[in-house]
């Protein structure tokens, strides 16, 4: 208990020591806040560029196929999505869950 009362009587008499705790605080909160704000921006901004063409997904070797549908599906909020083809993938190529909680399974 003694020791909480030196260090209370510490800290009033450097008073600074805590206001430059709460000025460091808080701007390493807002910079951690403003970088985060960035990244959902630009995660935004390539889940909105990520677009395909009919020739272009015609193109795609059935590797790349699973991978853009991957992508697609993430694109429109499935986090979990997987591309799982290959051999012993018992017909499943991507896996996802949607926003709604529906569980796709693409072959």
């Amino acid at each position: 208990m003694s020791l909480v009362v030196a260090v209370v009587n510490w800290l009033l008499a450097h008073w600074w020591v805590l206001l430059a705790a709460a000025v460091l605080a808080v701007l390493s909160g807002l910079g951690w806040w403003q970088q985060r704000v960035r990244r959902v921006q630009w995660e935004q901004v390539q889940a909105r560029a990520l677009r395909y063409g009919l020739a272009q997904l015609d193109a795609l070797s059935h590797r790349q196929f699973e991978h853009a549908v991957r992508d697609l599906m993430r694109r429109d909020g499935c986090a979990d999505a997987v591309q799982v083809g290959g051999q012993g993938d018992l017909g499943a190529d991507v896996k996802a869950t949607d926003p709604l909680g529906r569980r796709w399974v693409i072959q």
